[in-house]
């Protein structure tokens, strides 16, 4: 990560979405409201989200850059992955930004 992040920040949060699909995991604004200090987590915030509903507040997210996980190099069904599903049993798990998650917005 090139960007460090800092109290006051404006961040994007990745909502999880409902199982049923009745609502969709999106990107949320979200404000840094306190670096965690964790050792073993340098990149754990704690963040005011916006909702259109209302805020939310939540004291230990984790930062993920979105990139593809590559899950067991002896997996036996490589050629199929992402077909039909965004993941395998191997671990491996297509490039999209987790749920619960925080990342730096793009640049457009």
């Amino acid at each position: 990560m090139s960007q460090v992040p800092s109290v006051g920040r404006i961040v994007h949060y990745v909502s999880y979405g409902t199982p049923g699909g009745e609502y969709p995991s999106v990107c949320r604004a979200a404000i840094v409201t306190e670096l965690t200090g964790d050792p073993d987590h340098p990149d754990q915030v704690g963040l005011a989200v916006l909702n259109p509903e209302g805020m939310f507040f939540n004291r230990a997210v984790n930062y993920h850059d979105g990139a593809e996980t590559s899950g067991d190099p002896d997996c036996p069904s490589k050629e199929s992955h992402g077909a039909p599903f965004r993941y395998c049993g191997c671990g491996w798990m297509e490039a999209s930004h987790r749920g619960g998650t925080w990342h730096w917005p793009e640049r457009v």
